[in-house]
Formats: C-alpha cells, structure tokens, sequence
C-alpha cells in the first residue's frame, strides 16, 4: 500500500481502503465573468480574462484552475473542505473521482505562487485547504532568464491523469518515432526533394514600386507573398497581395493607421497584422480576399513586430506587455476567445523578447532576446521541454528571421559583419556563417513551406549631412543625394571632411572640403564595408576598419599618397580612435573572447594591451589625456575611466544605448551624444563634463541609425548623417 499523501490525510478508511463518500448539494461555483479584478499578494487575478499577472508575468489559467483559485479566494478563515472544493470545482461525484485532477490542479497554483511566496496553499483542520497571503519571501522574484519560459497550460489536466490516455500516448510516440524513422529514410532516398541547407541560385525583384514594402509573409501554398506597402508619398501604409510567379498587385487593407507585420496563417484563410493609429496598437485578422476584418487583441506600450502563428492556426504569438517600461514578453493570443497565454518571461528591466518565429513542427520557436536598446541574440525555446537556448551571442541588433527545412538552421538578418545581411546558424552550437549579402541592406527574410523560396527587404538610402542644431545641410559636397554617406568626421584643422560612400559603386573613404567643393575618392579598397574613420591628430593619415565576409580588420591611409596598410590581423578589431597626442591607436578587439577596450603604441610594433576587463566596444580620449570615455557592447551606458590598463570605471551617462555606439563624440568640456526615449524619435544631447548636467538640444526623426558624429570647428553643434530618402524593395532568391 503506498504512503498516504496530503489529498488522504483525513480520510475515513475501511479495511485499507479509501470509504468513497458522496458529497451532498454544494453551492455553484463562481462566475468568472462576474467577479471583479482583485489583489492576491503580489498578484493581480483576472477572471474575466482567465488569467493572474504580476509585473509583465501573464500566467493563463484554465476554468478547472480559475475555479479553485476563486474558491480558495472566498473561502472563510478556516478554508474549504477537499472534497467541497472539488465537488463545486468538478461538479460532484467523490474526491476519489477527483483526486489525480484536484493534485494537479494544486500543485500549479502552488508552483506560481511559490515565486515569491506571498501566497501560500496551506493545509487546515478538517481536510481543509486556505489561502495565506503575507509578504514575498526575501530574495525571490521572477524567474531567471536563462532557464524560465511560462507557459503554463493547466488544460490539459483530465487527460493526463487518465492511464487509458497515457497508453495512447504511448502509442502516439512510438508511431511518431517510426514515422520520424520512415521519414528520414525517405530524405535520404529522395535527398533531391529536400532542402536541409538551401543554397540561394537565384535572385529577383517581387516588388519594387515606389516607397517601403516590408515584412513578407507567404501562403501556405508558396504561390502568393503579402507584405505591408507604405507609400512614397507617406499616406498610408496597407497590406497587399502578390503572386510569387509574378503580376499585379491586389490591396488588402485600406483605411487610417499602419498596417504592418502580415503573417499567414497554416490553413491559409486568415493574415494576422498589426495596426498602429496615433492612439493605439490593435492586432487583427483578415480572410485574404480582404473580408472579415476584425480586432483580436492590443499591442500597445510600443511593443510592436512580428507576428507568428500556431501550427493549429488558433493563435498567434508576437510581443506584448502589460505597461510602459515593462520588458516585453512573448504571449500567445487565441484569435476567437482573445485569450491570451504567456509563452516567454524576461527579467523586469530589460526590453524583452520580441519577433518570434514558429518552426513548420511547432515545436521550436525562435525569438530575439534584447537585454538592451541593441544589445539582442537569437534565442531557440523548445517548446516540449520549456528550455531555452541561447544561439547567437555577438549581442548585435537583428531584424527577423526564419526556419530552414527540418527546423536544423536559422536564416536571420543581422549588421555583425558591418551592413544588414542574411546569416544562417546551424542549431549545433556553430558559428553563424554568411548566407547572402547585398550592397545594400537586407532584413526580414521568410522562407516558404517547401523550401525552395527566400523572401526578404532590399533596403536602398540616400543621405545627407546635417549640422546640428540649425539642422542647416552641410555645403561639403559630400552630400550628393543619390548616395549612401555616413560616419563624417573634420580634420583636426576643421578644413576637410573625410566620410564613407557607396556613391563610386563600392563602400571607400571619401575627402571634400569642409567649406564646400568637390570630393574626391581617398581609398580604392576591395572591403565590403567601411566604417568609423579618424583623423591622426598631425592630421597626415585616417584609420578606419573594414569587413571582409563580416571579418573587421584595421587600416590606414595616408593623405599625401593614398597608401593603404593594414595595422591589424586578428579578425575581430574595430572602432580605431588616437590618443590626444597620437602616441596611442585604441581600438575594440574580442582576441581576449569578448569584445575588449586594447591600446598599442603608434607609431611602432609593440604589443597590444587590454585596458578594460568588463567589456568595451569603442573608446574616445579626453582633449588632455586624462580620461578615457567608451561604450559597452553588453549594457547602456557612457563609462569613464583612466587611458592605462587596470584601475576602476565610473558610469557617466545611464541611458546612452550601444546600438549608438557611433553615434557620440566629445570635446573638452562636453559629450555629445544620441539617446533614445522609450517612444518618440532619437534626440541630441550635450553631457557637460564641468557640471555632470545633460541637455537636450533637439529631436533627430531623420537619424540614420549608423550615423556617426563629428564636433563642428566651433564646438557649437554636430554634424550628423540623415535620411534624405529611403526605399525598401521585396526580393525573391530561389533556394536549391
């Protein structure tokens, strides 16, 4: 005879047995829909919606669940009696019939509320069970990011505890496995018939009418692509169908608002979306020949992006929280019934998750983890085990992606080597790989059902360069207005202006001077991508790093000549800077394993040396040499610490984030930098070094992101790069 368990405590027994005692007429159980919100310690219980919270935590309960919560909420002081709860829970019988069902029940809300342990279930005289609430227990909270994913699905209770559909369980697998078996046999017999690993052989424009098509979803089928269309005029922003095998377009949506992240469902007769008006954000489902539009859940306090669809194409997952500044958590919403169900649970203080992705299976999802503005990696959660995985780990920004066949590799968008580009990562803890790149910027990729389709933006800018405050156009001939131009900086004298620019074909340094006049190309190099030039304080030659196949390297070019050399050869250094006396090149270099601040002496051949331990991506000295002021790749922040290795760091500006890490420079008495509020455009601040006081200046809507920043002569203002025009084409690459 087994040990008696807490449901047995009580129990009258008759010869070793359980004495099944019926339960007379109890009262019905509450009525969700009619009891008010209410505070349960540290909780906040939700009946109307069949859910509990707390902070940005969404914790779905079933009505088994819900019922027994709201009866142990009601109960008197001495709790409820077992067999009343479940009787009034499960509508009668006896606390035999009842017993596995009820266990699992309690033992998820103990679970749950055990986070914190605000809420207790304790154990009362006369088999009883009641509700104790008292303070959280100190030193608990939410869940560890790494290893939490809430997703608490109480519903399938009944048909767990029965033995009879543990035997079809059983069954069920052992037909998966030798289903699984038959289905890898037959990859391997037709391996001509199955994409594991595609390999782009062709690619084509689907869509490339004036203004910016994005975010393409295709039908189940492969035949049809939808995707949003804001138009070059700015007056609105629509959802439109398309055929793969080309042909005219057919709108979808019309209307106020931004209709954006489309998103087919698995059956084919629904598209998800989201719609941004000035007020709001509403998700919505929509047939594909335009009828049955209807609201389905919100999306608001800025959690916006992609959206993904179950594989019963009941509900969709995307990004959602409950408040401003809350992290963002991935829930899944039920389109008919709105009810939604946490499925991700980042740590309070963070972004959050955000564009997720369901794998063809349904089993696996991957999703953007951002631990700040920037700061973002691919995580793989397994939605079997609840486990979740970290699989990338640059900490670089990223702008979706999408399973390949078999669930084995991820195709993600990603700036890592330089500009946007298409990477694939394996799912056995290789390193990302270079998947397709472009001359310009490519984001969003979708693959189709069979795999033999890639969908992506093509995104095409011209710039100009601005000085701010006045905002005045800078008379330098650099911008021409049918160019890319970004990451200016003026000589030392304030005279010339070197910059990067695609406007020759291919991405070189450029030299116009500062008072207006003809530019000319300074570098003929054969890298992919240029960034981050600076003057060597005599002001004679420029470092600068360079990508080739997403591998940074540093360089220098010589004024006088034009003579390229090479200063570095480890792969990994970026963001060069000079001493204020030229006596040093800094520099970012992950040689050590993570992305480090390292000096060298120049000119010369001596060796390098770390000067942070903790992180650094770019670094800028004082005027005087005194301070050496850079950026986290990790965290938000401006740091400040001594030039020479070792010693203690001091954080200067909090909120400065690391997506911006080019998007800064000082003087001797200010920082100029670019910060990003929670909603609204990046704006312009001036950090007083004197008085530790910052200021804004203005708003900067126009931002390229990978801007750059250089002091004007008169230490007044900034000059920074801004989007003259942009334009985002849909591409089509067929996948062999």
């Amino acid at each position: 005879m087994r040990r008696p368990g807490y449901l047995d405590l009580g129990r009258r027994r008759a010869f070793g047995r359980p004495v099944k005692k019926p339960v007379g007429p109890v009262d019905p159980p509450p009525d969700p829909s009619l009891v008010a919100d209410f505070d349960l310690g540290t909780w906040r219980v939700r009946p109307s919606l069949g859910r509990m919270t707390r902070a940005d935590r969404i914790v779905a309960l079933d009505k088994p669940t819900l019922l027994a919560l709201l009866i142990l909420a009601e109960s008197p002081a001495g709790g409820v009696n077992r067999d009343e709860l479940a009787a009034r829970v499960y509508g009668g019988g006896t606390a035999e019939d009842h017993e596995p069902k009820l266990r699992r029940v309690l033992g998820l809300l103990r679970r749950v509320l055990s986070e914190d342990g605000a809420v207790r279930i304790a154990n009362a005289p006369g088999d009883a069970y009641v509700l104790e609430v008292g303070a959280p227990v100190p030193g608990r909270g939410l869940k560890p990011f790494e290893s939490d994913v809430l997703r608490d699905d109480p519903g399938g209770v009944e048909a767990w505890t029965s033995r009879k559909r543990k035997r079809w369980l059983a069954i069920g697998l052992a037909t998966l496995v030798v289903g699984g078996l038959a289905a890898g046999i037959t990859a391997l017999v037709e391996r001509g018939h199955v994409v594991l690993f595609g390999i782009v052989t062709q690619v084509r424009a689907l869509a490339t009418e004036p203004g910016e098509k994005t975010h393409p979803s295709f039908s189940p089928d492969g035949r049809q692509v939808v995707y949003s269309w804001r138009l070059a005029d700015g007056s609105g922003t629509h959802l439109v169908l398309r055929p793969v095998a080309g042909g005219s377009w057919r709108p979808l949506t019309l209307g106020d608002g931004r209709d954006l992240y489309p998103a087919w469902s698995p059956s084919g007769g629904r598209i998800a979306f989201e719609r941004l008006t000035a007020t709001a954000c509403s998700v919505y489902v929509i047939a594909p020949d335009g009828g049955g539009e209807r609201r389905v859940g919100d999306c608001d306090f800025g959690a916006t992006g992609r959206l993904t669809w179950t594989p019963d194409g009941r509900a969709v997952i995307y990004a959602h929280r409950t408040a401003a500044g809350l992290a963002r958590q991935l829930v899944s919403l039920d389109v008919d019934t709105a009810k939604l169900t946490g499925v991700t649970n980042p740590v309070v203080g963070m972004p959050g998750d955000m564009q997720p992705t369901l794998a063809p299976t349904g089993r696996r999802l991957v999703f953007v983890r951002s631990r700040a503005v920037g700061v973002e990696d691919l995580s793989l959660l397994d939605l079997g085990t609840v486990a979740v995985e970290r699989i990338t780990r640059d900490r670089r920004p990223l702008a979706g992606a999408a399973f390949e066949a078999g669930t084995q590799s991820v195709v993600f968008a990603s700036p890592r080597g330089g500009r946007y580009a298409l990477w694939r990562v394996r799912l056995n803890h290789s390193s990302p790989e270079p998947f397709l790149a472009a001359p310009n910027a490519l984001k969003d990729p979708a693959i189709s059902n069979d795999n033999r389709a890639l969908a992506y933006e093509e995104w095409q800018y011209t710039t100009a360069f601005s000085r701010i405050p006045d905002g005045a156009a800078l008379a330098a001939g650099a911008a021409s207005g049918a160019s890319l131009d970004r990451h200016p900086q003026l000589s030392p004298d304030g005279k010339e202006l070197v910059f990067v620019s695609n406007r020759g074909g291919s991405e070189q340094l450029w030299l116009a001077p500062a008072a207006g006049g003809a530019a000319r190309m300074l570098t003929r190099s054969e890298l992919d991508f240029l960034e981050t030039p600076r003057w060597s304080p005599d002001g004679r030659l420029i470092v600068f790093a360079g990508s080739h196949k997403g591998r940074f390297e540093l360089w220098t070019v010589a004024l006088a000549d034009g003579k390229q050399e090479r200063v570095s050869s480890e792969e990994t250094s970026r963001a060069p800077s000079f001493s204020h006396d030229g006596r040093y090149l800094y520099f970012t270099s992950s040689r050590s394993g993570s992305p480090q601040i390292w000096r060298q002496p120049w000119p010369g051949s001596g060796s390098p040396e770390a000067v942070t331990t903790e992180g650094g991506l770019a670094a800028l000295e004082s005027t005087d040499g005194a301070s050496l002021y850079y950026v986290r790749a990790d965290r938000p922040g401006l740091w400040l610490r001594n030039p020479a290795p070792g010693g203690d760091d001091s954080l200067v500006v909090a909120d400065f984030s690391p997506a911006d890490w080019t998007n800064w420079t000082l003087t001797g008495t200010a920082i100029w930098l670019i910060r990003r509020p929670d909603f609204g455009f990046p704006e312009l601040d001036r950090y007083s070094i004197e008085s530790h006081l910052i200021n804004s200046i203005r708003a900067v809507p126009d931002l390229l992101d990978d801007s750059g920043m250089s002091v004007t002569p008169d230490g007044t203002g900034v000059i920074v790069t801004t989007v003259a025009s942009a334009r985002a084409d849909v591409k089509l690459a067929t996948l062999e």
